[in-house]
């Protein structure tokens, strides 16, 4: 159309100027369109990184810092008890091990050399190791200066091969001395398995740093290192024992949209192009164009409604008028983020104030206020939904600086409840204990102290008291650990319903629960409450359609005066608990100082122990067993005697110690070979035949390691050239188990005898004896010494003798120390007898000396 007549055609000029006009604002509109979709795009990418990242390194931090806690639960007890035995240490090791950790050790070097591990096999290449001879490890030790400081090492190659990271903690004494380290490898391959890192279809790309526990500083050990060179990429920073690990990560296809929203919007604009260029054609034609063109914006706008829900993001607009602030921009998205109802016109800032508490509202108009004066923020705050109960609420905010303040308020609101619930969970799980959801022991350790600092200020008392179930492994055994969990759980119910809601119920470990009881004005207080426990968990349980029963020792300790720190409160709670263990369980009892001494005491003679059994500083006594017929000495029972610096231990209290210890196996095995040794030497040298009677503790049998086999390798080689008899006692037959039975029924075919020992103290059936390959039956002695003195032991002996006669079983009474005795001993025809009426036990000499009379009697 020429220039003349544009002049003359108004219209045309009107309808040209209009053309270039909105052709111009299609282009603008689609450029800035283009614009948000990518930057929506770009955050919505950052935001699925951001979840994805965090959610990772939660998985890989919660997985490394739960183990940390093992470790530092053993360097707390071995600092109590600095002078740890290797039993000791695998007892507790073992515990360790039992909640199946990604540990692949626990290690111990006390002097900063590994003396102790567990488990050995595929570690032995670590024992021994001097942490002085490896300057890049010594480096990192030397930063641990404080009671209870966690370092974690690594990755690095072990020494027993594999790549690992390495915790350590510094363990201290009692008085503060350096005790030497403990550490524990974690596989890296088993922390990046329980992350989840180790997937073939990651959602995103993902790269560590921070080796040694370095932060950004430290070397990038998993991934491609380019990703912290993409300024883009999103990083979070985890703590791992006391250092931290950074991981980056990004989308696996890059960042750039890949989506057709942009080739949509470009497509768009060449139809608006096209429509406005048939405008000029005719006026319907511009009509058209311009109803398409109204259907095109709608659909745009459709398209960022639904761009925004699924974002969970919302648009706000705040304008100054008349001195006031008004809400000017208010979307359908925006009401919903709030839980509020989309209504026209837009609800006024008082009622969007009005959907929180007094303070996050006074936080939000500050914040508000602020922003129209030119300062920008970013806040998160919650509010109550009725069909979500608590929400929260990212709100973002940003002057508009385009006139003079105060200037309007641009912002968005995004619904971020389910970020911020996930990370409540993380942080439920790092304290709350996930089978009963009770306090864990760190979060306990730290209420424990907060309350000793409360006490020590309003100088009040409070109690500790520390549950431990009676009974609760044979539930595990027999119903299994389902039900066992199930029993855990009712029993932390039951608890918490003994005491305030003020108080602190926890789950110290395993069967152990443990209580803080705040306030405690008198003692009677903690001992109501106790009683109260006991009771109430005692009571029957259903469970999976059995009825359960267990008990409960409760051991109480006072602050401030059994300690003063949180260490020492549960040290001596739980020394008060085994009180009562040992003094027969389902009670409570106070920590005193004589359970102090009595520790200590122990201690001390289970580290004499394990030097006595690593020297050999046991001496075997024999002690005749005589036949009754014709008072020749037929057989001996091997008794084992333990001699220190010229002093005899006391037996039943190093004998009790090494069942507990586990080193009673040791011992026996001990015994077995060197009586069988000497005897076997006795009889050939004075053509004597004298039977072997030895005595094997029940655990032996439950023993999972070699114990058992070794036991049984040594007597059967034994009974090879002596007759042998093995004393059990009542309380192994009442377990019943099939391994129990396939022994003694080993040891018959054998021709090894099996006698009961202590018979009638105990609590076996007398099925038992038929039920049992059993030979022989010992009356204890406290039926035999009260012979001729009261009736009814003696109606009880010998009934017991008749009966065992008519089961042909033979007969042999302990501790015969009269005359008259042994008369009705005979009298009864009881088949043999021991006792120091006969004879004390003797040392091997003067057994020897014994026997040689013996002989010499024989032929005289």
């Amino acid at each position: 159309m020429k220039l003349d007549n544009l002049k003359r055609n108004p219209a045309a000029k009107w309808a040209l100027s209009m053309f270039v006009a909105l052709l111009l604002a299609a282009a603008a509109t689609e450029v800035m369109l283009e614009r948000h979709f990518r930057e929506s795009a770009l955050h919505d990418k950052q935001q699925q990184v951001t979840q994805q990242l965090s959610a990772y390194a939660a998985e890989l931090s919660g997985a490394i810092n739960n183990n940390l806690s093992l470790i530092s639960g053993l360097a707390a007890h071995i600092g109590l008890f600095p002078d740890i035995s290797q039993a000791e240490f695998e007892d507790y090791a073992s515990t360790v091990f039992r909640q199946e950790p990604l540990l692949k050790n626990l290690a111990a070097a006390p002097n900063l050399i590994i003396r102790y591990i567990h488990p050995m096999a595929g570690n032995e290449a670590a024992l021994g190791v001097d942490y002085r001879q490896l300057p890049k490890q010594m480096a990192v030790i030397n930063t641990l200066n404080r009671r209870g400081e966690l370092n974690l090492a690594g990755p690095l190659t072990l020494v027993q091969g594999g790549e690992a990271v390495i915790g350590r903690v510094a363990v201290f004494t009692r008085n503060d001395s350096f005790w030497g380290i403990v550490s524990a490898p974690m596989m890296t391959k088993d922390l990046y398995q329980t992350a989840g890192l180790l997937k073939d279809d990651l959602p995103i790309d993902i790269a560590i740093r921070g080796r040694d526990g370095l932060g950004q500083n430290g070397e990038v050990f998993l991934g491609d290192s380019a990703l912290f060179a993409d300024q883009r990429s999103i990083i979070t920073t985890f703590s791992v024992g006391r250092g931290s690990w950074q991981m980056a990560g990004r989308p696996p296809h890059g960042w750039e949209d890949e989506s057709n929203v942009i080739w949509v919007l470009r497509g768009a604009f060449l139809v608006i192009a096209l429509m406005l260029l048939m405008a000029i054609a005719s006026r319907y034609q511009q009509m058209r164009r311009d109803l398409r063109y109204q259907k095109t914006l709608q659909k745009s706008e459709a398209l960022l409604r639904e761009v925004g829900k699924l974002a969970l993001v919302g648009g706000w607009q705040l304008s100054p008028q008349k001195d006031e602030l008004v809400v000017t921009l208010w979307g359908e998205q925006t009401a919903k983020v709030l839980g509020m109802e989309y209504q026209t016109p837009s609800p006024t800032l008082n009622q969007i104030l009005a959907r929180f508490d007094a303070t996050q509202a006074k936080t939000l108009k500050s914040a508000i206020i602020d922003a129209s004066l030119g300062v920008p923020f970013d806040i998160e705050l919650n509010f109550f939904c009725e069909k979500l109960g608590k929400c929260w609420v990212r709100i973002i905010g940003k002057p508009l600086e385009d006139t003079n303040p105060p200037y309007s308020v641009l912002g968005s609101m995004q619904d971020i409840t389910e970020r911020k619930r996930f990370t409540e969970k993380i942080q439920q799980q790092a304290i709350y204990d996930q089978l009963t959801g009770l306090p864990n022991r760190l979060l306990f350790q730290n209420r424990l102290s907060k309350a000793i600092a409360k006490s020590q200020r309003d100088h009040n008392k409070l109690a500790i008291l520390f549950i431990d179930l009676d009974n609760f492994k044979p539930v595990n055994d027999n119903l299994g650990h389902s039900a066992g969990d199930r029993l855990l759980q009712s029993v932390g119910t039951r608890i918490k319903a003994c005491v305030r809601a003020t108080d602190t119920v926890a789950r110290y470990s395993g069967d152990e629960f443990i209580v803080i009881l705040h306030d405690v004005y008198d003692a009677k207080i903690a001992v109501s409450v106790a009683e109260h426990i006991i009771k109430a968990i005692s009571q029957v349980y259903n469970i999976d359609s059995n009825h359960v029963f267990c008990g409960a020792s409760v051991g109480i300790s006072m602050y401030p005066d059994d300690g003063d720190n949180v260490e020492s409160l549960v040290s001596k709670a739980d020394q008060a608990m085994y009180g009562v263990k040992r003094s027969g369980r389902n009670g409570w009892q106070f920590f005193t100082k004589n359970m102090q001494i009595d520790s200590e005491k122990r201690h001390l003679l289970s580290t004499q122990l394990v030097t006595a059994i690593d020297k050999q500083e046991f001496s075997v006594y024999y002690q005749p067993i005589v036949d009754l017929t014709d008072n020749r000495v037929s057989k001996c029972e091997a008794l084992v005697r333990w001699f220190r610096a010229g002093k005899q231990i006391p037996t039943d209290e190093f004998i009790t110690l090494a069942e507990e210890t586990g080193r009673i196996n040791e011992i026996d095995r001990f015994v077995l070979a060197t009586a069988s040794e000497q005897l076997i030497a006795l009889s050939q040298r004075l053509n004597y035949p004298i039977s072997l009677s030895i005595n094997v503790s029940p655990r032996v049998f439950s023993s999972k390691d070699d114990s058992l086999d070794r036991w049984l390798a040594l007597i059967t080689k034994a009974s090879e050239q002596l007759d042998i008899t093995v004393e059990i006692t009542e309380r192994l037959l009442i377990e019943e188990s099939d391994r129990i039975m396939w022994v003694l029924t080993k040891l018959k075919s054998l021709g090894i005898t099996i006698a009961i020992d202590d018979f009638g103290t105990g609590y076996s059936s007398l099925s038992y004896l038929t039920k049992f390959p059993i030979d022989i039956i010992k009356i204890d002695q406290s039926f035999i010494k009260k012979l001729g003195q009261e009736k009814i032991p003696e109606a009880l002996t010998e009934t017991m003798i008749d009966l065992s006669h008519k089961l042909n079983l033979e007969v042999v009474a302990e501790g015969i120390e009269t005359l008259e005795q042994l008369n009705y001993l005979r009298h009864w025809q009881c088949d043999y007898g021991q006792g120091y009426y006969f004879n004390k036990p003797l040392p091997t000499a003067s057994f020897i000396q014994l026997i040689e009379q013996e002989q010499r009697h024989r032929y005289t």
